[in-house]
């Protein structure tokens, strides 16, 4: 009896997946899973003449898991498996067409990246032409190009809270919580988005107390809340001089931004990495141009840690 039930408990700790690759007989399947912070390889499969490989994942917990189907170093699937569920998983060789049926949270969490991946593609395409007219200094052209970028920032925002709130306890609204579009632009990134956070992490909490995902999300929580609130204090606190900079022009000269006081000045932080600057430096020049003569300085400071990429930008924009 007892040997009977053990097998019982490690049958009910497993998750059956098939899946099916277009392209893919006789090759092998990797099965990763997301370990928090790091991917960890758990099992490989070996797919038939067909392209279907099958296996069973054995589960510590019963909460739900992130697993990943990796072909030749692509992954071909997302899923969020948990104990009995069984999984088919049909895709190419690329993981540009997937269909999952068996898991509702699976199907739920690849509408996120399939949704995020056409915005991440509009948005690089929106930028590159808003890059290529700073460039052309068509200046109307780039801040219409700036306002869409805004707009389809905002827009794949509101989607996606819109499914978070629809769904409020999959597993699939942890991972909607950490996108970036383009793999550059944090979705929820705004200082009180730890209260969206915090909404997801309880509504799945009652059920899944001792997940380990959970359990980071709480501890990002708690840092999210802590920047809050010295932004906050910051926010309160009375004014005061600015403090002193002291840092190397391109000449490796050090200029004191004390040495402006008495000035009016206008302080600015950039990187060359960004695009959009170099419209907003084009400002700053004539800005300088019309009241340089009245006294005004401007003090810029890069947050480049390639100087000589930083010193060329400087020469090239005549800054």
């Amino acid at each position: 009896l007892a040997a009977l039930m053990a097998v019982a408990c490690t049958k009910n700790k497993e998750a059956a997946v098939t899946a099916t690759i277009e392209g893919g007989a006789e090759k092998e399947i990797v099965v990763a899973q997301l370990a928090v912070s790091q991917m960890r390889i758990v099992d490989t499969l070996k797919a038939d003449a067909q392209g279907v490989a099958k296996g069973k994942i054995a589960m510590a917990e019963d909460a739900p898991n992130f697993y990943y189907l990796v072909y030749n170093g692509n992954r071909v699937a997302s899923l969020i498996l948990k104990p009995g569920d069984k999984v088919s998983v049909k895709a190419d060789t690329l993981g540009k067409n997937v269909t999952i049926e068996g898991s509702e949270e699976s199907v739920l969490l690849q509408k996120y990246q399939k949704d995020l991946a056409a915005v991440s593609a509009e948005f690089a395409a929106l930028s590159q032409k808003m890059a290529a007219a700073v460039d052309a200094n068509e200046r109307d052209l780039a801040l219409e190009l700036n306002q869409q970028l805004s707009k389809l920032y905002v827009k794949h925002r509101q989607n996606t809270i819109k499914m978070i709130m629809e769904n409020p306890y999959s597993f699939a609204n942890v991972q909607a919580l950490y996108q970036s579009i383009d793999n550059a632009l944090p979705v929820f990134s705004a200082e009180n988005d730890y209260l969206l956070a915090q909404r997801v992490h309880d509504s799945l909490a009652v059920k899944y107390p001792n997940s380990v995902y959970l359990k980071s999300l709480m501890s990002d929580i708690k840092q999210r809340q802590n920047a809050s609130a010295l932004a906050d204090q910051i926010s309160k606190a009375e004014e005061t001089s600015f403090p002193n900079l002291i840092l190397p022009d391109i000449n490796a000269k050090m200029v004191e931004l004390q040495s402006l006081e008495g000035k009016p000045f206008i302080l600015m932080f950039w990187t060359i990495s960004e695009a959009s600057q170099k419209m907003f430096n084009n400002d700053l020049k004539e800005l300088y141009k019309k009241y340089g003569s009245s006294g005004l300085e401007v003090y810029q400071v890069s947050m480049d840690a390639d100087k000589t990429a930083w010193a060329t930008a400087v020469k090239e924009q005549q800054l």
